[in-house]
């Protein structure tokens, strides 16, 4: 919800002036003289960190006694920002949208340009981290620019920022991480999954398909609100007749996770109403066990696919749409022992320093200065508010631990070192989520279900506050940063 959209606590200060130091490269580690801040992650997390540092954390610690540099680098395998939170909607109704499909992919240009030499994007995802010598290992990935590097580097950090979200099963809700696509950039992956659908979609709307079906895996937010989208554009359509969208909710009810338990029961109930029989809800717990496309007689627009469930049956549909949700995109580059059994990033406290392969009572000094934000942190709910939270706190985390090494270096992190005293901008924050039990979840643009701090909510607040645009209007501050003001 827009109105619930948290400002930055950290003090305000001047805009960040631009440093003398060289711009890092993948080739080219920062000169001694200044601090490597990296980033892993372009979306949501990461941008709200760089914004919140180049805005805040920084200009706050070059007031500090040795006026200290800074260099941020921002490593991410997407040329673009991708506000998933649209997705459902994006891609089938874009019309819909203010902007349309354009305005949640913008250029990660857009967002950096304002801080000069301060900030180097490199088109990458990583594949180790030493923290024996704090280097990232990176890969290259090619985005028909002719800048672009080739292979492999590695990039020097005193400071690093994990920002890498989930990976889904499909490119249609979260752009795909390392080694996809041939190194392409991870946008062009999701777009070319929605063009797949959509092309399916017109078929069926035609009528020409065999197969008059279509199955979607996942009931939790993504799957109800694809759902709801699809059911509205056929039904206006009046494309109604002998097709039957199913929603696999893999567990025995509808948005089983971070909210009560009525909400699920409410979101089938609507669907009900609003679409009759065109809308099947399967529970019982049944999961997809396997994939597999064909094409038959009339090319790529008629192919179908099988769906092997299971219960032990299988489903041909024209349709297959995969909305099940992710796992934590880190395994790819982290120690198995740094992460949970859902590949998140497991960290010490309510501050997001990692805590890396020590247990909570121990200490495992191979993360310091390492960071986690996000859908990738273990235990996140993976929601916008939840990130947004998050991220002037992780921000005041590195400020407090810079500060220390600046005005005590003998002492350690975490600001705990008697004598310190820090200027207020850079004091500890502590997590806390003030919007939790809150979820919004529009089926189709005439409403939906939701709750807020765990009440529920009528359809047309539903409908006022995400259902009629999908919170497209958060994107232009959060790409340019003055949600962090």
């Amino acid at each position: 919800m827009a109105s619930t959209e948290p400002q930055s606590t950290l003090d305000a200060v001047p805009e960040p002036q631009s440093t003398t130091a060289p711009a890092p490269t993948a080739s080219t580690p920062t000169t001694p003289l200044s601090t490597s801040i990296v980033i892993l992650g372009g979306n949501l997390a990461g941008l709200g960190v760089l914004h919140t540092l180049a805005r805040h954390t920084i200009p706050a610690l070059q007031r500090l006694p040795s006026q200290p540099q800074y260099k941020i680098t921002l490593i991410t395998p997407n040329s673009h920002f991708f506000f998933k939170p649209a997705s459902p909607r994006a891609l089938i109704h874009p019309d819909l949208l203010p902007g349309g499909e354009k305005q949640i992919f913008r250029d990660l240009s857009d967002a950096v340009k304002q801080y000069g030499e301060l900030v180097t994007v490199v088109k990458a995802y990583a594949t180790a981290v030493d923290t024996s010598t704090k280097e990232v290992t990176i890969k290259h990935v090619h985005t028909n620019s002719p800048s672009d590097s080739e292979g492999t580097s590695a990039v020097r950090y005193d400071v690093l920022v994990i920002a890498t979200g989930t990976k889904a099963r499909s490119a249609a809700w979260t752009m795909p991480g390392q080694g996809t696509d041939g190194l392409h950039a991870a946008e062009d992956a999701t777009k070319r999954e929605w063009a797949g659908i959509r092309t399916k979609l017109k078929t069926l709307q035609a009528g020409t398909h065999p197969h008059h079906s279509i199955l979607i895996a996942g009931g939790g937010p993504v799957g109800v609100e694809t759902t709801g989208e699809i059911a509205t554009l056929l039904k206006a359509m009046g494309k109604t007749e002998g097709v039957t969208i199913t929603l696999l909710s893999g567990s025995d009810r509808l948005l089983n996770r971070n909210c009560n338990e009525s909400l699920g029961r409410k979101a089938e109930a609507y669907l009900k109403k609003n679409f009759g029989s065109l809308v099947e809800v399967k529970h019982g717990g049944i999961k997809v066990v396997s994939v597999s496309d064909s094409v038959i007689e009339g090319g790529e627009q008629t192919a179908e696919t099988t769906v092997e469930l299971s219960d032990g049956t299988t489903r041909t549909v024209g349709l297959y749409i995969d909305a099940t949700g992710g796992s934590g995109n880190a395994d790819g580059f982290l120690p198995p022992t740094w992460l949970d059994a859902s590949s998140r990033v497991i960290t010490k406290d309510d501050f997001f320093r990692v805590r890396g392969s020590g247990s909570s009572e121990e200490t495992d000094h191979q993360a310091d200065g390492i960071y986690a934000v996000g859908d990738v942190v273990s235990g996140s709910d993976n929601t916008l508010i939840s990130t947004n939270f998050q991220v002037p706190v992780v921000c005041s985390s590195i400020g407090v631990d810079l500060a220390t090494k600046i005005l005590h270096p003998e002492g350690g992190a975490g600001g705990q070192t008697s004598g310190v005293k820090l200027p207020a901008a850079l004091k500890q924050k502590s997590f806390k989520n003030k919007m939790a039990g809150t979820l919004l979840v529009p089926i189709g643009p005439g409403g939906g279900v939701g709750q807020i701090l765990g009440w529920g909510v009528p359809s047309l607040m539903v409908k006022t506050a995400k259902a009629k645009n999908f919170l497209v209007d958060m994107v232009e501050p959060a790409v340019t940063g003055s949600q962090w003001k």
